[in-house]
């Protein structure tokens, strides 16, 4: 084990000195990371905002107008951004003529096309729902992205900014006297085939974490989903033990208030007790820094009456 343990060491520290920029462990294996990237490329909604966040304009950018339909954080992207495609399939040729020297995208996506991105620049790939912390993870892959782009500092001064504002949130719902309220939190919507269904928040999930960050606790005790939700019917409403229930969903789809579960919904407690919240619309659940901020303020305004 310990000629092993050496061997594996030796190749590390040969991998190192090979690499005049910067060696990058990632989720599909090791990159040679230019020292200071000019040109990045975001092939995932998340790793954009963490570039923006770090003060950095990405070249190009998978799926613009999705993003800033769905990811309500400021600042946003420059004039010149381009888009590469759909974040499921980007354009190959668009990122060639991009002439990007970093590529960070998500395992998800990566598995079929890693070995054509990393033919056209480095490719740096994360996951988002590796560990059982999702929360924990969006932390590590902030501070990994600021160390790859020489924004170290940047990135961890945004962190402390959050923090700052869990902390305070906290405090606000300790003298509020909410301190181990339960909850759930459900993302709402009619799927394919029109079944109104429900996305209930798990305890992995970076957005119950968050949660639990400022004193809540998660009542939907679903083994943990592999994306942090179960998606289930409407059933379950009936049998939810929880104080409090926090809900986005879209004005022209919500499922709540529809004619066939309206009377349903205004016989649960937590309807009843007045402790339904419904959220912006364009509340974004998952993302980074910025979005976990964003959602941190949300809660804040709807639980709190706060800003």
């Amino acid at each position: 084990m310990k000629r092993v343990l050496t061997l594996t060491a030796l190749l590390l520290s040969t991998a190192s000195a090979a690499c005049s920029g910067t060696l990058v462990q990632h989720a599909m294996g090791e990159t040679c990371a230019p020292r200071t990237p000019k040109r990045i490329v975001a092939l995932e909604w998340t790793y954009a905002e963490n570039l923006l966040a770090l003060g950095i304009q990405p070249v190009g950018v998978a799926d613009i107008k999705g993003y800033q339909e769905w990811v309500n954080v400021t600042p946003r992207f420059a004039s010149g951004v381009k888009d590469v495609g759909t974040r499921q399939q980007p354009s190959l040729e668009q990122l060639r003529a991009l002439k990007p020297d970093l590529i960070i995208t998500a395992k998800s996506r990566a598995a079929q096309n890693y070995a054509a991105l990393s033919a056209i620049a480095p490719t740096v790939v994360f996951d988002p729902y590796a560990g059982d912390s999702q929360y924990a993870e969006m932390r590590q892959t902030f501070l990994t992205m600021g160390r790859l782009t020489g924004r170290k500092n940047t990135a961890q001064q945004v962190l402390n900014t959050l923090d700052i504002r869990l902390s305070r949130l906290k405090q606000q719902f300790k003298t509020a006297g909410r301190t181990r309220e339960k909850f759930i939190f459900a993302q709402a919507f009619t799927a394919r085939g029109g079944t109104p269904t429900m996305r209930l928040f798990t305890k992995n999930s970076m957005l119950s974490q968050l949660m639990e960050q400022v004193g809540l606790v998660n009542a939907w005790t679903a083994p943990a989903g592999q994306y942090g939700f179960t998606e289930v019917s409407l059933e379950p409403l009936v049998t939810l033990n929880t104080t409090s229930f926090l809900y986005v969903a879209q004005k022209e789809d919500n499922v709540f208030i529809a004619p066939s579960v309206r009377p349903l919904w205004d016989r649960l407690p937590f309807v009843k007790s007045g402790r339904t919240y419904a959220l912006n619309e364009k509340t974004w659940t998952f993302g980074g820094p910025l979005s976990a901020l964003t959602l941190a303020n949300e809660v804040s305004r709807a639980m709190l009456g706060q800003k």
